[in-house]
């Protein structure tokens, strides 16, 4: 009898420490495409946010003024100018034109809301209030209705509808943030930081710390007594990979195992240890709830607040905590706890609404130097660098973060294809480029609700990938409905809205 393996298996060592496996070969039926005990492989759900909006106040999305020069050129707006597949990649979409075949750019999106009526009592359904940024927060990311300004969701989020449906072995959800601090003195994050909501107005904290969500999710424990306390942290003191403590067990798995299933056993060791080095790499900080590993290293700051707004007074040193690296290894802890099945459900917000993350770092590693935070890129940018180029460089680094972690889901096998097949992996900015909200009659604005554009990655749940969608005007929750259908939801609505995205499944 072939050897095989339960799909939930971890792999148990020194003071409990335990380590999930990837799908196996011995895991799986004959056809590759469910376990062999039954029921199907894990779908995962993951939303990536950024908080930016798509184009540039008072500047069309083929203006752009880059290096104290204007001019007109097209392709630079997210949404390409062609339907259907073969359409041309636009400038944020650059970096992951290799993914193409693996996702849908869904785009014409709007929030509806009234422009004749600022009383919250004539807010639509699934509407925004008519003050941006607070005022598009709810209906974005929960289908609910805002009535005030407030950064808060008045409904349940996506995410927690799936995690609910949908558990992990060990979390119903994972909920991370990049951005770890808000960089505006005289102000605080007041609901910013939330893009994940069990119910209305009930916000799920995020952790920031890579460090402390690569120990949660992969050093925990639970030890037997006083003794095999006092081991694991003998053992984690001295920096020994969790990888060490378990390797009797880990031998002996791979000795039972097939040729195919122990190359994909080291494949995943390696990528585990790789993890943990790059984690040790990064200091959590000065984050209040942060637990300070033993001897951090060297490792990047938390950045302080910006030393102004305008492109005349902001510095160049503040306000930035690597973001890019913070993101990066948040995106392989999520990949590594989905193929891990350690949860099935992830959100990254990689930008806060609003965000003041000061660019300069950002955009002069791309090549286009911007003296702005990322808040101030969509409305003033710098006095050299304004327009459509200049907001679809930040977004298009927004969309490598995403990219990431759609690429590492397609290079893992898994059954008769890859992790991506069992997936849907949304992208999600914060606003569009159209009327202003506030005022419903200013165009080329970025508080607007209007022109929104997100990409949806993945095959699971029969989704087929690999064209743009001109919606004419869908609700942008029709997308996140479809991303959840996708992995099994059997309903049409989430807050007030209802519908799905079509063309996405066929």
């Amino acid at each position: 009898m072939a050897f095989r393996l339960h799909r939930r298996t971890f792999l148990r060592g020194a003071g409990g420490v335990a380590i999930g496996l990837p799908v196996l070969e011995c895991m799986l039926d004959d056809h590759g495409l469910a376990h062999a005990g039954g029921g199907a492989l894990p779908q995962r759900f993951a939303i990536v946010f950024a908080g930016q909006a798509l184009g540039a106040d008072n500047y069309a999305k083929n203006e752009n003024r880059v290096a104290g020069m204007s001019f007109t050129e097209d392709g630079h707006f997210i949404a390409p100018a062609e339907v259907g597949s073969g359409y041309t990649i636009t400038t944020p979409l650059q970096t992951v034109a290799d993914l193409r075949d693996d996702f849908s750019i869904v785009s014409n999106m709007r929030i509806p809301w009234n422009a004749a009526d600022s009383d919250p009592g004539a807010v639509p359904a699934g509407g925004a209030y008519r003050d941006f940024h607070g005022g598009g927060c709810s209906p974005l990311i929960s289908g609910t209705r805002s009535t005030a300004p407030n950064f808060t969701a008045n409904g349940i989020t996506s995410d927690q509808v799936i995690a609910q449906m949908n558990p992990g072995l060990l979390y119903d959800s994972l909920v991370f943030r990049a951005q770890p601090s808000w960089y505006l003195s005289g102000s605080s994050y007041a609901g910013r930081q939330y893009i994940s909501y069990t119910g209305a107005q009930q916000p799920v904290e995020a952790q920031v710390s890579p460090q402390n969500a690569f120990t949660t999710l992969f050093g925990s424990f639970t030890p037997d007594d006083g003794d095999e306390v006092a081991r694991l942290d003998f053992e984690l003191r001295a920096r020994r990979s969790v990888l060490d403590l378990i390797l009797a067990k880990r031998d002996a798995l791979v000795g039972k195992v097939g040729a195919a299933d122990r190359i994909r056993l080291e494949q995943h060791f390696d990528e585990l240890r790789e993890l943990e080095m790059r984690v040790a790499a990064i200091d959590p900080g000065s984050i209040p709830a942060c637990a300070l590993p033993p001897d951090p290293g060297a490792d990047p700051d938390i950045g302080g607040d910006n030393a102004g707004m305008g492109s005349g007074d902001i510095g160049t040193n503040t306000g930035y905590s690597d973001e890019d690296l913070r993101a990066r290894v948040l995106v392989d802890l999520i990949h590594m706890a989905f193929i891990c099945d350690l949860s099935r459900v992830a959100t990254l917000q990689v930008t806060t609404f609003q965000s003041h993350m000061n660019v300069w770092q950002l955009s002069n590693d791309l090549g286009l130097p911007i003296r702005a935070d990322q808040h101030e890129v969509g409305h003033n940018g710098d006095a050299d660098n304004r327009g459509q180029i200049v907001v679809s460089t930040i977004l298009g680094w927004h969309v490598d973060i995403w990219g990431q972690l759609v690429r590492k889901l397609k290079e893992t096998p898994e059954g008769a294809g890859t992790a991506l097949d069992n997936s849907v992996v949304v992208f999600m900015p914060e606003a569009g480029h159209g009327l202003q909200l506030n005022d419903g009659v200013t165009p080329y604005a970025t508080h607007s609700v209007e022109e929104m554009v997100q990409l949806t990655a993945g095959r699971a749940g029969g989704l087929v990938p690999g064209k743009h969608i001109d919606t004419a005007g869908a609700h942008p929750v029709q997308n996140l409905i479809s991303a959840m259908q996708a992995v099994g939801y059997d309903g049409e609505t989430l807050g007030e809205v209802s519908g799905n995205i079509p063309e996405l499944f066929g």
